[in-house]
């Protein structure tokens, strides 16, 4: 327990102000042309981006959904997948390292009318930096031994779908600091060990984001 404290204390010293990675995301917005998106459902955060930046980088499968737009997010594959979780399910998720899913969203529709009662944060990124967050992306979807992804479940949403992913959730590896983690591949300016709520995701977002819902 103590190496644990220890070690957490050491990350939020050396992780609190993580900066730029100029090469990635640099100074001047006029080089960050690509417009990716942090959508905040309350509980938890996804991320958002249009699907002609990242899809060449995405795995085949029939089930993929299409569209303009695609939004991801990343939670307990039993909890996420399972339209009426209760809270046994949320608590075995929160304490118990689980197996996890990705959440594919598609549309055609502006993002903030897509997610109207959801709060969306735009940030600018750039194109380098968008091409990493489609690798961080595509490397979360979990594959059998012959490269292929697996379909798990309809998603929430008209046109979305949930698929195996890599990795396992329990706290505080959140689907919160997991779109932390998504967002800082593009270079941006954002911790995600404090990441834990979806709140502290959006106020870091904020930072050099505009909310436009």
């Amino acid at each position: 327990m103590m190496r644990t404290l220890i070690l957490l204390a050491f990350l939020l010293i050396f992780t609190g102000c993580l900066s730029p990675i100029q090469d990635l995301y640099p100074p001047n917005e006029e080089d960050r042309p690509v417009p990716v998106y942090v959508v905040s459902h309350g509980w938890h955060a996804g991320i958002a981006i249009e699907s002609k930046y990242i899809q060449h980088l995405l795995p085949d499968h029939p089930k993929m959904p299409e569209g303009r737009i695609l939004k991801f997010g990343w939670g307990d594959l039993r909890y996420y997948s399972e339209p009426d979780a209760g809270f046994g399910l949320m608590l075995r998720a929160a304490l118990l390292p689980t197996r996890s899913v990705l959440h594919v969203v598609a549309t055609d529709l502006p993002i903030e009318r897509y997610f109207y009662t959801s709060r969306v944060i735009r940030i600018q990124i750039s194109h380098a930096g968008a091409e990493q967050l489609g690798i961080f992306i595509s490397d979360r979807f979990r594959r059998d031994e012959d490269g292929n992804i697996k379909f798990v479940a309809d998603g929430l949403y008209s046109n979305s779908q949930f698929f195996e992913a890599s990795g396992h959730y329990y706290l505080p590896k959140t689907s919160n600091t997991w779109t932390a983690r998504a967002l800082r591949q593009t270079g941006y300016p954002i911790t995600p060990i404090y990441g834990l709520t979806s709140g502290n995701v959006i106020k870091q977002a904020l930072k050099e984001g505009y909310s436009i819902q």
